[in-house]
C-alpha cells in the first residue's frame, strides 16, 4: 500500500494562485460504463484544509464513479487555510451557492477542536462557540429551506478525552439542528489503533494522510449513498493537494483552475481499498 500511494504523491507539485472566477456548476468525475441510471447527487462542501488536503471531494467523487452500481457524486466546494464556519458565512460565497442552486447534500466541517467548546457549560457561552453554533444554524437553515440534508463531518483531537468532547460536542449541535452527525475523528482513531502501520495523519500531526483522506471518502460515501462502498479501482484524476495549497475564496475548488492544473493521473488499486472501506462503516 506505501508505495502506491507514494507513487500517487510523488505527482504533486507546488500549488499556485488562481484568478477569482464566479461560481460555477458542481464537477462531476468523468463518467465512465455503469450499470446505474441514477441522476447524480449534487454535494456542496464548506471547511477547510482538513477537505482540501489530498482533495477529500475528488476522492468522493472517484470512489462513487468506480461502483457498479449507486449514484454518481458531483461536487462543489468552498474551502480555505484555517477557516471556521463562521469566516465562511462572512465571506457569503458558500451560503449564495447554497441558496441559489439544487443540493441533494450539504457537509459541514467546522474548524478542527472547535466543536468541542459544546461539551463545556463555561465554552458554551464563549464568542467562538456562540458564533459557531450560530453559523451552522444559517447554513443548516438554508438548507432546509430547499429540502438539502446536512451532514456534520467531525474531525479529530490529539488523544481520546479529546476526542470524546469533540464527538459529544458534535451530538449535541446535531440535535440542536436535525442535521447528521458523521463521526469521521473516532473512525480514524479507532482504525488507527488497530493498524499503527499505516500513517492517517500527516507528519505535521493534523491533517490526513492520503490513507486517512480516503477512509473519509469512504465514511462520506457511505453516509450520502446509503451505501456502502465496494472496492474497486479508483481513477485519481484530480490534484492531491498538500495542506499549504493556496485557495481563493471567490471560487469553488472545482473550478481553481491553477490547482487542477497540477493533476497527474493514476489508478489506486482496488487491493489498498478493503480495510479502509471496512473502517468506514459505522459502528453497529
Amino acid at each position: 500500500m506505501k508505495a502506491a500511494l507514494l507513487l500517487i504523491v510523488s505527482g504533486l507539485a507546488a500549488s499556485l494562485p488562481a484568478q477569482a472566477q464566479p461560481p460555477a456548476q458542481p464537477q462531476a468525475a468523468p463518467s465512465a460504463a455503469s450499470a446505474t441510471n441514477e441522476p447524480p447527487l449534487q454535494v456542496l462542501l464548506v471547511g477547510n484544509s482538513l477537505v482540501y488536503t489530498n482533495n477529500l471531494p475528488g476522492l468522493l467523487r472517484s470512489l462513487a464513479r468506480a461502483q457498479d452500481v449507486g449514484p454518481r457524486i458531483e461536487t462543489a466546494s468552498y474551502v480555505m487555510p484555517g477557516a471556521d464556519l463562521q469566516t465562511h458565512l462572512k465571506q457569503g460565497q458558500a451560503l449564495t451557492a447554497l441558496q441559489s442552486q439544487h443540493w441533494d447534500v450539504l457537509v459541514l466541517q467546522e474548524r478542527g477542536g472547535l466543536l468541542a467548546c459544546l461539551d463545556s457549560l463555561g465554552q458554551r457561552d464563549e464568542s467562538e462557540c456562540r458564533n459557531s453554533v450560530r453559523a451552522h444554524k444559517r447554513f443548516i437553515e438554508a438548507a432546509k429551506t430547499s429540502h438539502t440534508r446536512v451532514i456534520l463531518l467531525g474531525t479529530w483531537g490529539p488523544d481520546s478525552d479529546w476526542q470524546d468532547r469533540l464527538d459529544r460536542g458534535l451530538r449535541q449541535l446535531a440535535r440542536e439542528t436535525g442535521a447528521t452527525p458523521l463521526f469521521a475523528g473516532t473512525r480514524l482513531r479507532n482504525y488507527q489503533s488497530s493498524h499503527r502501520d499505516v500513517p492517517l495523519i500527516s507528519e505535521d500531526g493534523t491533517h490526513p494522510a492520503l490513507q486517512g483522506s480516503l477512509l473519509l471518502a469512504a465514511s462520506l460515501y457511505h453516509e450520502i449513498s446509503g451505501r456502502t462502498a465496494e472496492a474497486a479501482p479508483m481513477l485519481l484524476d484530480f490534484p492531491l493537494l498538500p495542506a499549504g495549497s493556496r485557495m481563493d475564496a471567490n471560487q469553488p475548488l472545482e473550478q481553481n483552475a491553477a490547482l487542477n492544473a497540477l493533476a497527474r493521473p493514476v489508478t489506486l488499486a482496488a487491493s489498498e481499498l478493503p480495510p479502509l472501506i471496512e473502517a468506514a462503516e459505522p459502528p453497529p
